[in-house]
């Protein structure tokens, strides 16, 4: 998520300066409309009602937790694999008519299992294995009634519903996401911001950061809108008023990191280094951030040389009405408001940032929400070398001006970065102060040394979850033997640590 603001109370320590770092960006690509690259059919082709593909799920194992942050959503019990959506959205009625054919492993005997599902959204069938079963619906929960189901089994869960999704409150003080999960706007247009959690409010979904699962989607869209979800294009087709879109997303993805959304969209798609498919998903009213995205290639150009290869099949944007933006892996979904986020240079930086998520947050995930830091922290501190390399003015402040008081006021506010406060998600100090401990480390270790470093933490978890106690015993090896204790007092202390001395 992008960086929200910079509050009245600490605005006096802010000026516009920042270091200097030495970058460099490729050349612009040329784009065309409507022309995507749809990925290989025969392990990506889904079903109508989104059946799973033939793939190999071992990628999407993973080893679900009880969020110690947030534990009211998802379950430990639960390892998805694969989201097979189908949606149909109705403009005019706001209704939202879906299937979800889940793929899932239970990692304990159950003789129950329980998806988060916003309580708007009614079921009227489940399967399991083929089956027909009963289900109970309990607020946000549904409860679905199984066959004795041993340890370690897998299985098909299949589950109609429909009804008009409605957003949630944030755990959050910030002003530009208030709610979150699906949100509607005029003309019947629907998008969704959804961290730490908001997927629920549109598909049942164990809906945690340490479960990861392959996603197809189907959106049928009507009156002329078109749907958008994260990944590539396999295929649209149009029937009467109705276009059907399907998409493939080639890795395993947080619940957090998906997105739909359904307006009167354009594809325009470009190509990055090495034959990258980039996706442009804009409005005929999206002129003013038109220029800006079409950097893209530039931008995963300039990351490439700082963090190695972009980690996914394909990139890009949708731009959605609101003032903020989502790291949603593949496609970040970013506001279509360039006056609302805060003017050019404020958005060229921040689409920046969520485009560096790609490495950090989306290749490795956190495995629960008290380490968002490793989100954020990483991709800022990436942010601030961009923003200096290109000229872009800093908002936020000098490395200096943070050490110095900054980020003492924001752990006295917000909490220290690695114990923020539960009911103010993705305030400026998970964003800041580990960005300013990242600097501290590049200062101590040198910079040749920390940029490797850096470049190699994503692979050691590529597209799993990771925890703090990952970072800091990883960093304790990659530099040497002071790092992980000052990251481990950086997280948690009260008081700003001093910055670590020079180490040989």
């Amino acid at each position: 998520m992008k960086p929200w603001g910079v509050r009245s109370s600490v605005v006096a320590l802010v000026t516009t300066s920042a270091l200097v770092i030495t970058g460099c960006s490729s050349g612009r690509s040329g784009h065309s409309t409507d022309v995507a690259r749809p990925s290989d059919p025969s392990t990506t082709g889904a079903g109508s009602t989104g059946a799973a593909p033939a793939v190999d799920y071992r990628a999407a194992r993973s080893s679900p937790v009880m969020d110690s942050y947030y534990p009211q959503h998802g379950v430990p019990y639960l390892d998805t694999l694969h989201y097979g959506l189908k949606l149909d959205w109705q403009p005019g009625t706001k209704m939202l008519t879906g299937v979800a054919t889940i793929a899932l492993r239970v990692t304990t005997e159950r003789t129950s299992i329980r998806f988060d599902l916003g309580a708007p959204l009614q079921v009227t069938r489940a399967t399991v294995d083929g089956k027909a079963v009963g289900t109970s619906r309990s607020g946000n929960y549904l409860t679905i009634r199984t066959p004795e189901l041993p340890a370690d089994s897998r299985h098909t869960v299949v589950i109609d519903y429909s009804g008009r999704p409605m957003p949630v409150r944030a755990p959050a003080e910030r002003e530009d996401v208030q709610h979150v999960g699906f949100t509607t706007a005029g003309g019947g247009a629907a998008y969704t911001f959804q961290e730490p959690f908001g997927a629920f409010t549109w598909y049942p979904v164990n809906d945690q950061p340490a479960d990861k699962a392959f996603y197809d989607a189907t959106l049928i869209s009507h009156d002329g809108q078109r749907g958008v979800f994260n990944g590539q294009v396999v295929s649209s087709t149009a029937k009467g008023s109705a276009r059907t879109t399907k998409f493939h997303l080639d890795q395993p993805a947080s619940s957090y990191l998906t997105t739909v959304a359904f307006g009167d969209y354009r594809h325009e798609t470009a190509t990055g280094r090495h034959g990258l498919p980039i996706n442009y998903w804009y409005t005929a009213g999206d002129t003013a951030s038109l220029p800006l995205i079409r950097k893209t290639p530039q931008i995963i150009a300039w990351a490439e040389k700082q963090l190695g290869t972009y980690p996914f099949a394909s990139t890009g944007v949708v731009l959605v009405p609101g003032n903020s933006a989502m790291e949603t892996q593949t496609l970040v979904t970013m506001t279509n408001s360039v006056r609302g986020i805060g003017g050019r240079d404020v958005y060229r930086g921040d689409y920046a940032h969520e485009l560096f998520h790609s490495w950090f947050g989306d290749e490795v995930s956190p495995t629960d929400w008290k380490d968002v830091w490793l989100n954020e922290s990483l991709t800022m501190f990436m942010q601030f070398r961009y923003m200096a390399s290109h000229n872009i003015p800093n908002k936020y402040g000098s490395w200096r001006e943070l050490q110095s008081g900054r980020d003492q006021l924001m752990r006295d506010t917000q909490g220290p970065p690695g114990a923020y406060r539960k009911n103010d998600f993705g305030d400026l100090n998970v964003y800041l102060s580990g960005a300013l401990m990242l600097h501290n480390l590049e200062k101590a270790y040198g910079a040749a040394k920390f940029n490797v470093a850096l470049k190699g933490w994503p692979a050691t978890h590529k597209y799993g979850n990771a925890s703090r106690t990952d970072f800091i015993n990883y960093m304790d090896k990659a530099l040497g033997s002071q790092a992980g204790p000052y990251i481990k007092r950086w997280l948690t202390a009260e008081r700003t640590p001093a910055a670590l001395a020079k180490q040989s």
